[in-house]
């Protein structure tokens, strides 16, 4: 049922309730059953009327020069021009001189009962406008912090994507002379990670599996620019692999772990990926050695692990989603993924 619906209900029952009462009254004045009955129903189908469009012109036609005694005089209009228009439809259809006296003598007891039911109108009409208002304003609300929300997404993840494209490029401009073979290969990988991550939506959820063969196809790239010194043990739980997590979160977290693994030496490094559950939510850690030193000097540290933090709390309204910890030169993040049916999977 509409609010308009609901509004037509409530204004039927009070023509009907104050029809009644001043029906009884009428009859008490000794009058005929039925020409009370044509003036209660005349009287108060006039004035739910006029109620109706007195206040639809209060709301639809705005004069700002009488702003403040606009409603007076809407209220003045709606309860003199009522009783007058009464007097003379009542009077048509009675067609009784003496019945015409009455209407006259009782002018004042109309008048109220033309005041009470105009302004039982503005109460519907006021409660029905500023609940409309409201219910509006909040949508408002939600839709906008849907689009700073989404705004903010994507452009945490278009200042994450340079970083490796960039890395990349470079890497294929080296490879072209010395290795063109490789750098066929290279174009190629990231011609194939690019593809899928474009397909995407960073807002959806992916299986743990789709987004693992996803970062493989990063891996394969950053494998072609390392060679020998990148290698990679995934430890993931079978139990994990259907667990939802959203997409294209793992990518710039192994990132910055292959970027501050391989600082400050010449040796191979082991990233280490794995998974399990804890507490009903999907654990994932990635972990790389490091050189305290060569972090350190590296002011630009942290940005990508700040990202996915905020990045995690836009999605899931959390801070405690992301954590790292270093012992003995090994460096660990660990992401917590709460599995909610909020959102909308996408296993692509």
């Amino acid at each position: 049922m509409n609010n308009y619906l609901r509004i037509v209900l409530v204004f039927t029952f009070w023509n009907l309730l104050f029809s009644a009462v001043q029906f009884w009254i009428i009859i008490e004045f000794n009058n005929d059953f039925f020409k009370a009955l044509y003036d209660s129903v005349i009287s108060n189908t006039i004035i739910t009327v006029i109620s109706f469009a007195l206040f639809y012109i209060s709301k639809n036609i705005h004069l700002q020069a009488f702003h403040f005694v606009k409603p007076i005089a809407i209220l003045g209009a709606g309860v003199f021009g009522s009783y007058y228009l009464q007097k003379t439809c009542i009077s048509l259809a009675v067609n009784d001189v003496n019945y015409d006296l009455f209407v006259s003598q009782s002018y004042k007891l109309r008048l109220v009962f033309n005041f009470l039911l105009i302004n039982s109108a503005g109460l519907v009409s006021f409660i029905w406008n500023y609940k409309s208002n409201k219910q509006a304003e909040q949508a408002q609300i939600t839709e906008n912090e849907k689009l700073l929300k989404e705004a903010e997404l994507l452009n945490l993840r278009q200042q994450i994507q340079p970083h490796f494209l960039f890395n990349s490029l470079n890497s294929i401009s080296a490879l072209l002379v010395i290795k063109p073979n490789l750098a066929q290969k290279m174009i190629q990988e990231l011609a194939d990670f690019l593809r899928g991550t474009l397909k995407k939506d960073s807002n959806a959820l992916v299986s743990l599996q789709s987004e693992i063969n996803h970062l493989q196809l990063y891996l394969n790239i950053e494998m072609v620019r390392f060679e020998h010194r990148l290698l990679i043990d995934y430890k993931i739980d079978e139990s994990t692999k259907e667990m939802l997590l959203p997409s294209l979160l793992l990518q710039p977290i192994v990132e910055n772990a292959i970027k501050f693994g391989l600082y400050g030496t010449t040796d191979k490094i082991t990233i280490s990926i794995s998974s399990k559950k804890f507490h009903e939510m999907l654990l994932i850690e990635v972990t790389n050695p490091f050189d305290q030193e060569a972090t350190t000097q590296n002011k630009g540290a942290g940005f990508g692990l700040n990202s996915i933090a905020r990045r995690l709390y836009l999605l899931y309204a959390r801070h405690d989603l992301l954590k790292v910890n270093t012992l003995q030169n090994t460096f660990t993040t660990q992401i917590l993924i709460p599995q909610t049916v909020s959102h909308e999977s996408n296993n692509n």
